[in-house]
């Protein structure tokens, strides 16, 4: 706060002291070199104030660029992780369709297990003259 005030002041002092100087520039006097130096401070200070704004007005754009570079990554990445999840959706579907068929092929051989054992006896029966027809 303090330098911006001071600032403020100094930058007061020269406009005033270098309108002073214009003023005897148009009365044809003669200037110092206290004057020139004056004058070229002024200068500087114009030139200071003007790349400022050039850095800030850089600043302002910079910055949205990286706000546009931020949101478009952001909206890609979003769109990477809803594709990883319907991936993964696909996998859990796939996984269970997997179960199910492993639960139907276990059914499966139970039943031929089963019909192989009737199979068999039916078989020892007509060998052995048993029962039957």
């Amino acid at each position: 706060m303090v330098e911006t005030v001071v600032t403020s002041v100094l930058e007061e002092a020269l406009r005033q002291a270098s309108e002073r100087i214009a003023k005897k520039i148009t009365e044809g006097k003669k200037l110092t070199s206290i004057d020139v130096i004056i004058l070229l401070l002024d200068q500087i200070n114009k030139r200071i104030d003007d790349t400022n704004k050039r850095i800030d007005d850089l600043n302002t754009s910079l910055n949205k660029r990286i706000d546009d570079l931020s949101a478009s990554l952001n909206k890609r990445i979003d769109d990477t992780n809803k594709r990883i999840d319907d991936t993964n959706r696909r996998i859990d579907d796939t996984n269970r369709k997997i179960d199910d068929l492993k639960e139907e092929v276990r059914l499966l051989k139970q039943e031929v297990s089963s019909i192989k054992s009737d199979i068999i006896n039916l078989l020892k029966e007509r060998l052995t003259g048993t029962g039957g027809p």
